[in-house]
């Protein structure tokens, strides 16, 4: 097999490979998280409800709402109903006024994140009588609940396949075009006419 026969071969698997990469990423449901309020005091009880948690076989715990991060402590646990949906009453701990992120985890059997997981949202304790603590500037920038979802360690390594496949049709291009060149010939010269 010729040389460019095999780098247009190579150029077409790693192609394929990257289109169907592309598509079960994109086909993946990532968690959600809600709640009830993005504002509040410290002990006030909130609502906290999310979709798209899928629980693993063989796994005892269901999803864990924790505060302030992934091993942050434990506001609550809950297992999702058949369709992958959460809801569930958490009560905000004892903190300094300040922004927090409430962080819904789920594990499977070897304590990997999930595909999808964890999903989080923006909580912000408040100081007295409902007012935002006073920043640093005096200004204070208005916090809305925010839903979003974490990149799993799947993902990352997906992501990273991805980016490894575009680098190789990178270079599998510019090997082609680097062969093509030097297998052609520069076209002769016209014999130049002097009169």
């Amino acid at each position: 097999m010729s040389a460019r026969k095999s780098l247009s071969l190579f150029g077409v698997l790693v192609t394929v490979l990257a289109v169907a990469g592309a598509t079960a990423y994109a086909c993946t449901n990532l968690a959600t998280l809600n709640l009830s309020a993005a504002t509040g005091k410290a002990g006030d009880t909130i609502t906290v409800t999310g979709s798209s948690f899928r629980m693993p076989s063989g796994v005892e715990t269901g999803v864990q709402l924790r505060w302030n991060g992934t091993d942050g402590p434990v506001l609550a646990e809950t297992r999702p109903d058949r369709v992958g949906n959460i809801s569930a009453q958490v009560q905000i701990p004892q903190a300094a006024p300040d922004s927090y992120v409430i962080v819904a985890v789920l594990r499977d059997a070897k304590g990997a994140d999930t595909s999808g997981t964890p999903a989080r949202a923006q909580f912000q304790i408040v100081g007295g009588a409902g007012r935002a603590a006073p920043s640093a500037t005096g200004a204070q920038a208005p916090v809305t609940a925010t839903s979003s979802s974490g990149a799993s360690s799947t993902s990352v390594a997906l992501l990273l396949l991805l980016g490894a496949a575009g680098l190789g049709l990178f270079g599998a291009g510019f090997v082609a075009v680097a062969r093509q060149a030097r297998g052609q010939k520069a076209p002769a010269a016209a014999p130049v006419r002097r009169d």
